[in-house]
């Protein structure tokens, strides 16, 4: 995968993490995913103050992305899986990281 268009898709979901915009969040992700939102969103810190990029780890067929997400009471760092759905880059799997 283009690890400059998944940066800029990652960092446009973390930016809409951070507005806390849940329609923009689910348009990343693979529609099989959209029933996990309500349980990644209670990982994430609310307010999120800070979602920011800490590596890309580009392969021929998906990327991982590892995403801190800081905000006043924690910090998580979520692990994603992107892959090209339609030409456009999608989360297809994600999880804290422990």
């Amino acid at each position: 995968m283009d690890e400059a268009k998944v940066r800029e898709y990652a960092e446009r979901h973390g930016k809409s993490v951070e507005r806390g915009d849940m329609a923009a969040v689910a348009s990343d992700l693979i529609e099989d995913l959209h029933p996990q939102l309500p349980v990644i969103g209670e990982v994430l810190p609310n307010p999120c103050d800070k979602a920011e990029i800490l590596s890309i780890e580009p392969a021929e067929d998906h990327a991982i992305v590892h995403i801190r997400y800081s905000g006043p009471e924690k910090t998580v760092t979520i692990r994603s899986r992107w892959e090209e759905r339609g030409g456009t880059p999608m989360i297809v799997d994600a999880g804290p990281v422990e």
